[in-house]
């Protein structure tokens, strides 16, 4: 399970990293900006570590209303909406809670904090916040560097033939609809098996499920 845990928190390419602004100078032409990744892509790693069948997410609206807001433009009503995530990787279940304007936000938020509490970008809130130039005419900025290493994805290391073939026997379970029946085979022996003995009983396991 340690290899899925390293995968899972590795840095993702920096072109899937994005900026957001979290504050304004008085004079409107700085911007505070903070690193993050799209739920997508938090998807992606998910489906990329441990397979579409692998994990699964189910979510409960924990609040939807309107609250008086505060600012130079004056008092105006902002719809808060706070949904909770329970993210289930290989068997492992975290939850957490996130907030947004609209459903389709607080989903995407609360899966993201979720995610954090696998390693799924959590090195992105390790990254100082930068300001950066704004154009509050355009409402632009441009985005700052990542630190050098940072945001880089490793080269992948070629896998072991009896992984491959593993991974080719998961292919033709899920092509059979067995990709639960395999998820649970996997997570048993915590991803290809920690020994060599483990890794063909892992196989054969799968094999014979392919037999049925």
């Amino acid at each position: 399970m340690d290899e899925v845990w390293r995968k899972l928190a590795e840095p993702f390419p920096k072109g899937e990293v994005q900026w957001r602004i979290e504050a304004l100078s008085r004079d409107k032409k700085r911007a505070l900006v903070v690193p993050y990744v799209d739920a997508r892509t938090v998807l992606d790693r998910l489906d990329k570590v441990v397979g579409p069948e692998g994990w699964h997410d189910a979510y409960e609206v924990l609040a939807d209303a309107e609250r008086a807001v505060k600012d130079e433009r004056g008092e105006r009503q902002e719809r808060v909406v706070e949904v909770k995530c329970r993210l289930t990787v290989l068997g492992v279940t975290k939850e957490d809670v996130g907030e947004g304007d609209s459903l389709k936000a607080a989903f995407s938020d609360a899966l993201k904090r979720a995610a954090v509490k696998f390693g799924v970008g959590r090195y992105l809130y390790r990254l100082e916040k930068q300001w950066v130039d704004y154009d509050p005419e355009k409402g632009r900025f441009t985005p700052p560097s990542l630190p050098e290493g940072e945001g880089e994805a490793p080269e992948e290391e070629e896998k072991p033939e009896a992984y491959r073939l593993i991974d080719q026997l998961l292919e033709r379970l899920k092509e059979k609809g067995l990709g639960k029946e395999a998820a649970r085979i996997i997570t048993k022996y915590g991803g290809y098996g920690k020994t060599p003995e483990e890794t063909r009983r892992l196989y054969g396991e799968l094999r014979n499920l392919l037999k049925g």
